[in-house]
Order: C-alpha cells, then sequence, then structure tokens
C-alpha cells in the first residue's frame, strides 16, 4: 500500500549517509507515492548512489525522482519539491536522518485521526564519538528528542496559507517557516510514535566554526533569535575583555561563563547528565567548544550587521 505521500529531500553531497537513508525509507511499513530528492549540485557520488540503488532494488521507476538545482540552499529544495509534487501530502526529510520502519505510517495515521494540516515526527539527536558527542550536547543535547521539520508530514494546501521556506537564507529558513505556521494554526502536533535519527554531527573544530557561524548570520538575516543576539554582542566580549584584563574578578566571571556553557549548558540540553557516559574526554571537550562555538556565533552576528550596515550605506550613497 502506498499512501498519498512525497517524501522531500534536499541534499548537497551526501553520499556518506544516503545507503542508511534509501535503506531506511525502504523498509518503511508503508511507501509514500514517490520520492523526490533535490540535489543543490553535490560533487561527490550522492547521484550515482541513489541512481545505482533505485536500478539495484525492484521499486517502480517513477518512484524516485531527482531534480539538480546547483545553488539551491535548503528552502528552496524543499520549495522545488513542494511545487513538483502532485501528492495531497508532503513529508520531509533530510540527509543523514533515518526514520523509523513505521515513521511514515504513524504520521499519517495520526494526521488523519486529528484531521491536522500538519504533523511533527521527532528527531533523536546523539554521537558515539568523542568529538561529536561533545558538539550534540552543545547544541541538540546527547540523546535529546525534538519535533523537527525533516521529520514531519504536512499538507500541500498548508503552503497556500503560510507561504514556502525563505530561499535566501543556508540556515534558519525552518524557524522563519514554523513561526509562520504557528502564527496561523495556533500550536504543533507532535507524533510521539513517529521517530527518527540524526548522529552525523561535526568532527572537526573547523567544521564547527563555520557551521556555528553560517547559522547565526543567517538567523540574524532572518530576525529570529534577536534577544540572544544582543546578549551575545554584548555579553561575550564583555567577558573576554575581562579575561584579558587580568584581575582576579574578571577572570573569575570568565570561568563561571565557561563553567555554564561547557559543563551546565550540555547537562542542561541531556538526556541525562551523564551525557559523556563511557566518553569521558567529550566532557573535558566540551569547555573548550563552548567557548569556540560562541566565538562563531559572534563572528556571524557580526558578519550579518556589517554586511546590513554596508547594504544600508550603500543604499543611501545610491
Amino acid at each position: 500500500m502506498t499512501l498519498p505521500v512525497t517524501l522531500i529531500i534536499p541534499i548537497l553531497n551526501e553520499a556518506a549517509t544516503l545507503p542508511s537513508l534509501l535503506m531506511s525509507i525502504q523498509q518503511q511499513s508503508l511507501m509514500p507515492q514517490d520520492i523526490l530528492f533535490c540535489d543543490a549540485g553535490s560533487s561527490d557520488e550522492s547521484l550515482a548512489i541513489i541512481n545505482d540503488y533505485k536500478n539495484r532494488i525492484d521499486w517502480r521507476s517513477s518512484l524516485i525522482r531527482v531534480i539538480v538545482r546547483p545553488g539551491s540552499r535548503p528552502g528552496e529544495g524543499r520549495n522545488i519539491g513542494v511545487n513538483a509534487s502532485t501528492s495531497e501530502w508532503v513529508a520531509f526529510l533530510d540527509g543523514g536522518i533515518d526514520p523509523e520502519r513505521d515513521w511514515l505510517e504513524q504520521l499519517y495515521q495520526m494526521a488523519k485521526e486529528t484531521d491536522a494540516p500538519a504533523v511533527f515526527g521527532l528527531c533523536h539527536f546523539s554521537s558515539d564519538h568523542v568529538f561529536s558527542r561533545a558538539v550534540c550536547a552543545l547544541s541538540y543535547g546527547q540523546d535529546s528528542v525534538h519535533p523537527v521539520i525533516p521529520s514531519m508530514l504536512i499538507k500541500r494546501e498548508v503552503f497556500d496559507t503560510v507561504g514556502n521556506f525563505p530561499e535566501h537564507l543556508r540556515a534558519a529558513e525552518d524557524i522563519v517557516w514554523i513561526n509562520r505556521f504557528i502564527k496561523k494554526y495556533g500550536k504543533k502536533i507532535v507524533c510521539e510514535t513517529a521517530h527518527s535519527y540524526y548522529r552525523h554531527f561535526p568532527a572537526h573544530w573547523l567544521q564547527v566554526f563555520r557551521k556555528w557561524r553560517l547559522f547565526e548570520k543567517n538567523s540574524v538575516m532572518a530576525g529570529v533569535r534577536r534577544r540572544q543576539h544582543y546578549i551575545y554582542l554584548i555579553v561575550v566580549p564583555l567577558l573576554y575583555a575581562l579575561l584579558f584584563s587580568g584581575t582576579y574578578f574578571g577572570i573569575l566571571l570568565f570561568c563561571i561563563y565557561a563553567i555554564i556553557r561547557g559543563i551546565v549548558d550540555p547537562i542542561r540540553r541531556s538526556a541525562h547528565w551523564y551525557w559523556f557516559k563511557d566518553h569521558t574526554l567529550s566532557a573535558i571537550l566540551a569547555i573548550p567548544l563552548a567557548l569556540w562555538i560562541d566565538l562563531a556565533k559572534l563572528f556571524g552576528i557580526a558578519d550579518a550587521i556589517g554586511a546590513e550596515v554596508m547594504r544600508l550605506v550603500g543604499y543611501k550613497a545610491t
């Protein structure tokens, strides 16, 4: 049995995660009507893997479609999929997210039972690698569970009222869209039995810096999380100034900040206080990583503000 659902998956260089994702889709208890990959111009073996899998597995030829749009951002990729869909419903996944066997069936069943316009699935975030585990704990939280767009089922007509995903953003476009959705429909409907898993966190320092700088820059551009941006612009530079002042009080305040961000915060975010179990080095790495992430955020915020100032100056000059 197939469901009147188009499964939309924006990808870019996901060769490492696609085999697991394709296997998870193949094992779904109820299959979607079609699967649409929106490729942003992958330079790895992503498209070859999809084509090879399509040829090897006994799926009807029309089940998997690939639309290549070089340079497209995640929001644009989702919009392309929605516009190309002819199904009553659309569901979203991302590269690196693996759904459980009954994920789509559970989402669809709850949508029908509740007559909801959209149903959020739950994504589990975790990592078993020392470095990535610390990154996970400092961001989503180790073994935490969150309702997210790339684990979600949406009635296609919702986009006529809420609008499409912002296409100018490389990150935070999901936050913008969710805010619009809640403003229109009032609340999230979450299916507690529809589960997926994400385990692919940055594996080295440069990846971490790039990821968080990009996210905060786009958050500023999206106009979300403004209060946090003001805090970072004021508090983080002040704390570093106090540290380099060499005063006892300044060093003490900086140490308190490092403890809160590197020890207290990952415990708060994670499912268990002992989130670093069997990975003691992860707990040690969490403190410098937290400071590194905050610096990346600060650079991203400053980047976006600088670009906006230059735009306004250029606009006034003309």
